[in-house]
């Protein structure tokens, strides 16, 4: 008996042993999961964080803060972010806590239900107003700038703009985080930020604060930051590699570039720094290791992230969360001064506000500056904006518009020289992105008129070998000089931006060569140019000797970049003079009539109604002669309700100098002032786009090469390429 009593409980003894063992286990368990999925939250990847998260919410129903943390995820993940109203809504009901009503809020915000959302808000700011807790007043202050991403999301909800969003795709975009990208002027390539596994630092821990012990608790990991580039290739980017001479395993990125590409700005940190600006030459194929810039750009202690430089290279906008600012992240522009950055200045209350204002990029125009901003008309997290210097003051910046942005992150904006296509990185759903951070392109660029702008590109020989030359520049007018730029040591290749509007002299040098000096006249240039022109030096005695290589001019002007005193190209890309001869257009069956020209609409052709297939055309630039015959073709007798289509004669800064006597009898001429200060000359105005195009051979026939038709709808102006992107059938294109 005693026996079998002892047999009992050490089996007993046994079973409970067993039993808390699997108890430990099972709290062991728990409690790994539990710190991975709290490190992933901290280390934002929200993505690994919400199935980790799903997956103790399933587990364990009843833990609140599983619930919390799942919803926290939804709200950033954008896969997910429809759970996370359901998530919120059920705690809300559960819970009467403020911060599940704010969380609801936002839910609603982030997935485009603004309405939902301001009622939600403004009863809990109702509720709050009179506590005096600190936390209830910040809650109270981010539901203010959350009902007012609302507001701005229903306006711009309203005021939908028409843009061709693609994700770029691989190779360059993959499963790890891309984003900041920097295009040179011609888009030839991309360099962008990349941060995952193939990282030469790999992961890093983060530290948030000090345990009561004095070691330092490990709040998340974070990938390293490295530089990658991409050449662009028949009209795509090549698989991109890392710069070798740059990456660390500390935190590199790519933040900004010099129009002609040969210098980079780069975010420079070891990891337990803030982070400050550099800058790197490129010398043939490899760049040069970065240097610190000086300490009117970099301060000690703050973070001082992007940056971009004008195509005179005399002014530096970046952006810094130094002192003395007006909210987290300000932008400053610094004005190089003998060689070397002046004082920073804040460019103020128009363009920072008290929220984020990060990542400028001035466009080579000089006068257009694109931001990212928490602020201003941000529908939620960073939304795109842009201002226009006039008069030497900045406009009311304004935002790109829906769908460019979204009530994700959408930042770093950059656009190509003539405004056609421009660049930035998101981390929204759809759109062939994966929910992380990924870099996408968008036509048009730009929101209205094109940069008016000269890109002035080719290669530098000498002895009919490429050479690094220097290129000099002034501006007669002033005497101001430009520069100096440089033609790349290995390839000889260099590309000049300049403003119109002036007459320039060139000087292209190298030792022992002898120069080349020329003059440019862009007085008059009123819409964006590109051209290409080869320079030939020759050391002493090798001229006449050797045959020099041919330049290469624009295929539609005979000569060289020089002796331009005219625009070559109009504002939809399409050359003047190529089109010179009379485009071949279909012809009706109506009876044709005597040429009688009407001061009121000209309808010369049938038209109809039934909407042409613009898909072929999206983003094609209509210089080339057999698309343009096609949209002819397909589009020519189309005609719309409030649609019109006008032939524009001259786009100029000084309207007296439009000269119209010898067309004056082909019909009544119009003119209209635009916010950039051109003066634009529209005669006529048709129903159809191929009587337009009939009228603009008549003119090109009178000896205005440069005609081209603009587009009216319900009385917005559009160049050709953009309106075939107009979303006629309102669906949403991105």
């Amino acid at each position: 008996m005693v026996k079998t009593n002892c047999l009992f409980i050490v089996l007993l003894l046994t079973l409970l042993c067993l039993s808390s063992i699997k108890a430990q286990e099972k709290i062991k368990t728990k409690a790994t999961e539990e710190i991975e999925a709290y490190t992933y939250l901290n280390s934002q990847d929200y993505a690994k964080a919400y199935y980790l998260f799903d997956k103790l919410h399933s587990k364990y129903p009843l833990e609140v803060d599983y619930a919390e943390k799942l919803g926290v995820c939804c709200i950033y993940f954008p896969e997910k972010k429809e759970r996370a109203i359901e998530i919120f809504l059920e705690l809300s009901k559960k819970f009467k806590t403020p911060y599940y009503d704010y969380s609801l809020g936002k839910a609603y915000q982030v997935n485009y239900r603004f309405e939902e959302a301001t009622a939600v808000l403004e009863a809990l700011i109702a509720k709050l107003s009179g506590s005096k807790k600190k936390e209830d007043k910040i809650l109270v202050e981010d539901a203010q700038h959350g009902l007012q991403n609302c507001r701005n999301g229903k306006e711009l909800v309203n005021n939908k703009v028409f843009a061709d969003i693609k994700n770029v795709g691989a190779p360059v975009n993959s499963e790890a985080m891309e984003y900041v990208p920097v295009i040179s002027t011609d888009e030839s390539v991309m360099y962008f930020t990349y941060r995952g596994e193939k990282s030469v630092g790999g992961k890093q821990a983060y530290y948030e604060k000090p345990e009561a012990d004095g070691s330092d608790a490990v709040d998340g990991f974070f990938y390293a930051e490295d530089i990658y580039f991409s050449d662009k290739t028949s009209g795509s980017y090549s698989t991109p590699k890392p710069i070798e001479s740059i990456n660390t395993k500390g935190f590199e990125a790519a933040i900004g570039m010099s129009p002609d590409g040969q210098t980079m700005f780069t975010f420079n940190s070891s990891g337990s720094d803030s982070g400050d600006i550099f800058m790197c030459k490129l010398k043939g194929d490899k760049w040069d290791p970065p240097v610190r810039m000086n300490a009117n750009i970099n301060t000690d202690g703050y973070w001082e992230g992007s940056c971009s430089i004008s195509a005179d290279g005399k002014q530096l906008y970046f952006s810094s969360e130094r002192p003395g600012g007006l909210g987290g992240r300000d932008i400053y522009v610094s004005e190089l001064v003998n060689g070397d950055w002046g004082p920073a200045v804040n460019l103020g209350p128009k363009i920072n506000t008290k929220f984020h204002d990060d990542a400028p990029f001035i466009h080579p125009d000089g006068i257009t500056l694109f931001f990212s901003s928490e602020g201003h008309m941000s529908i939620g997290g960073y939304d795109i904006m842009f201002t226009i210097k006039k008069d030497n003051d900045w406009t009311e910046p304004k935002s790109m518009g829906i769908p460019l942005n979204t009530t994700e992150d959408d930042s770093y904006y950059v656009i190509n020289a003539n405004g056609d296509r421009g660049y930035f990185s998101s981390n929204r759903a759809g759109a062939g992105g994966l929910g992380d951070f990924d870099i996408y392109s968008v036509t048009p660029g730009v929101l209205g008129d094109k940069p008016i702008l000269a890109l002035l590109k080719g290669v530098v020989y000498g002895d009919d070998k490429p050479i690094e030359a220097k290129i000099e520049v002034v501006k007669t007018a002033k005497n101001e000089n430009i520069g100096p730029y440089y033609s790349n040591m290995m390839s000889g290749k260099y590309l000049l931006a300049l403003s119109p509007g002036s007459l320039y002299h060139i000087k292209v040098s190298a030792d022992g060569f002898q120069a080349i000096e020329e003059d440019l006249d862009l007085a008059s240039l009123t819409t964006f140019m590109e051209k290409n022109k080869d320079f030939n030096l020759y050391s002493a005695g090798m001229a006449g000797k050797i045959k020099p290589k041919e330049t290469l001019v624009d295929s539609t002007k005979k000569e060289t970049v020089a002796t331009i005193t005219e625009p070559v190209k109009n504002e939809t890309g399409t050359t003047t003079e190529k089109t010179s001869e009379p485009v071949k257009v279909k012809e009706t069956n109506k009876p044709a009539k005597k040429e009688k020209e009407k001061e009121s609409l000209a309808v010369d052709t049938p038209c109809t109604d039934m909407l042409p297939d613009f898909g072929p055309f999206k983003g094609k630039s209509l210089k080339n002669e057999a698309d343009y015959k096609a949209l002819l073709d397909a589009a020519g007798n189309y005609c719309g309700q409030n649609l019109l289509f006008k032939v524009q004669v001259g786009a100029y800064r000084e309207p007296r100098n439009f000269k119209s006597e010898n067309i004056k009898s082909l019909g009544k001429i119009e003119s209209e002032s635009y916010p950039d200060g051109l003066t634009r000359f529209t005669q006529k105005q048709f129903k159809t786009l191929i009587d337009a195009e009939r009228h603009r051979q008549k003119l090109i026939g009178r000896g205005i090469k440069d005609a081209w038709i603009v587009v009216f709808s319900d009385g917005k102006r559009y160049t050709l390429e953009d309106f075939i992107m107009v979303d006629f059938l309102g669906k949403t294109i991105n």
